[in-house]
């Protein structure tokens, strides 16, 4: 369910709105190792909740640098 941008403060700031090109874009200044596809099939495969997202992608980030 994409986040309502009329309607804004914590609810909103606590979702990523994978349809929004900037919301996507902070995310991928995060983590720019990671594709904006990858960024991408996170949320869809976590959903919008940007704590669990953020979590996974750290985590997928701390076993890439491993493997490296």
């Amino acid at each position: 369910m994409p986040d309502n941008k009329v309607l804004r403060g914590q609810r909103d700031r606590n979702r990523i709105d994978v349809n929004d090109r900037a919301e996507v874009e902070y995310v991928h200044y995060q983590f720019p190792w990671l594709s904006h596809q990858e960024i991408k099939d996170a949320i869809k495969k976590h959903g919008p909740d940007r704590d669990a997202v953020l979590s996974f992608l750290e985590r997928a980030g701390s076993t890439k640098e491993r493997d490296s």
